[in-house]
């Protein structure tokens, strides 16, 4: 007998910067953590088989669109850390009670207005250092 899905809906997650929560933000995407590998295959390697050492983590970014609020005091936040290019503390909590906290640059903030639509803005996040992840409380 195979055991039912364990997966926890996203829908709820949510993004603070600097403990305030930011408003209306639609799919968040990342952090896309990865590791660079170095090739050091010789003619003495084991088998004959290609060899390679772990060097530098990347971070890469986290991304998310968001419907604008003007009042919000967290999208506020966001473009005032993009204009004075400050690094803020970030915390993803997601649905399953996983975390995520770095601090990071806000790299892009693209606003949008479509003709049939409403005003948005697409935000990209740079972590400055590498993220903390907490797996469930």
């Amino acid at each position: 007998m195979t055991a039912p899905t364990q997966a926890t809906a996203s829908y709820g997650a949510t993004i603070t910067i600097d403990g305030v929560a930011i408003a209306e933000v639609g799919d968040i995407s990342g952090l896309d953590l990865s590791t660079d590998l170095d090739e050091v295959t010789n003619h003495s390697s084991p088998d004959g088989v290609e060899e390679r050492l772990a060097t530098i983590k990347r971070l890469g970014e986290l991304t998310f669109p968001m419907n604008v609020v003007v009042s919000d005091a967290g999208q506020q936040d966001l473009f005032a850390a993009w204009e004075d290019r400050s690094t803020p503390e970030f915390v993803v909590t997601f649905m399953s009670g996983m975390v995520q906290t770095f601090d990071g640059f806000v790299t892009g903030f693209g606003l949008g207005a479509a003709v049939t639509g409403h005003d948005t803005a697409d935000v990209t996040i740079t972590p400055k250092s590498a993220p903390t992840l907490t797996f469930g409380s």
